[in-house]
């Protein structure tokens, strides 16, 4: 989907002063109390107060905020204190708060600073209520659109990741595919090279006469190799008939070809020689392994050898 950038989303053309929620600190009461009264009456009604940063980010915590509105001068924490605890916090939980900052000293110098430090608005404690609701309600639009464009970069996240995930993935089984399996092959390489031990493919191609495999015989193989594999082992559907195990060892008297051999038995007895339609079932086997990677081989060349080594097994 594309957004048109001339046209105002959703979410801001019904952007309501009583859906907003509102912190005001303030380690003055009276000035709190004068704060909360003025946003009152121009329209906000969800407004807490607190005395300093750390009961507003107490306050975060329990719910969110789209504006804080705080005192620039406090004892003990200051407003630039306080932005900083508030930036921390939207750090920590992918947010974003609208910070507008109150003060009796309204000098180039603090502007500047201010808006270093991350706040969104700055302005004077003489600003009439009207002013102050119109740049709350600013800085709450701000926060709005900063916190729907995190949600939408976190749905494309989501999206890519789903989509990477269903194009390294077999759709008929479930196993992972080729591209997968060759990338698993790599790092095992890279691993074996650098740390030792050794790694064995081997490739397992399973036929019936006249007719390719439905996915119900595809998965029974699946389920059943990945029935008789240690959890580490990788089982992946190579082609459209060949199915790979790809098995890390760090001893080179731990590997044993027998080990494909009971896999093929256990793909014997789950389809019972047969496929969904009835057809007897013709199983090869080819295997490549090796402990000593040197030179080191490239992936191409193992998954070559190992088809090169494809055998019919009775």
């Amino acid at each position: 989907m594309f957004y048109n950038s001339s046209e105002p989303s959703q979410t801001l053309a019904i952007l309501q002063k009583e859906d907003l929620s509102v912190i005001v600190v303030d380690d003055l009461q009276f000035s709190r109390e004068v704060i909360k009264s003025g946003l009152t009456k121009a329209g906000f009604t969800d407004i807490r107060t607190a005395s300093s940063g750390y009961e507003a980010l107490y306050f975060l915590n329990q719910r969110r905020a789209d504006v804080v509105l705080a005192d620039f001068w406090m004892p003990g924490m200051n407003g630039l204190e306080v932005t900083d605890l508030i930036r921390r916090w939207d750090e920590n939980n992918d947010r974003y708060t609208g910070i507008v900052l109150l003060t009796a000293e309204d000098t180039a110098t603090s502007v500047v600073v201010a808006f270093d430090r991350g706040v969104d608005d700055f302005i004077s404690k003489s600003t009439n209520q009207f002013e102050l609701a119109a740049r709350v309600y600013g800085a709450a639009r701000t926060a709005h659109q900063q916190n729907e464009l995190r949600e939408r970069t976190r749905s494309f996240g989501s999206q890519f990741m789903r989509v990477k995930q269903y194009s390294l993935q077999d759709q008929d089984t479930n196993l992972p595919n080729r591209t997968h399996l060759e990338t698993h092959i790599e790092a095992l390489v890279k691993h074996c090279s650098s740390r030792g031990g050794g790694l064995g493919l081997g490739l397992i191609e399973v036929t019936a006469e006249n007719s390719q495999l439905r996915p119900g015989t595809l998965k029974t193989i699946a389920n059943s190799m990945q029935l008789a594999l240690r959890p580490l082992d990788v089982v992946a559907r190579f082609d459209t008939d060949i199915f790979a195990v790809l098995i890390y060892y760090q001893d080179p008297d731990s590997f044993n070809t027998r080990m494909f051999q009971r896999l093929i038995e256990n793909i014997k007895r789950h389809t019972n020689e047969t496929s969904d339609l009835g057809q007897p079932l013709k199983i090869s086997l080819g295997i490549w392994h090796s402990h000593d990677l040197d030179p080191v081989p490239a992936v191409a060349d193992i998954v070559s050898a190992a088809r090169k080594a494809l055998q019919p097994v009775s």
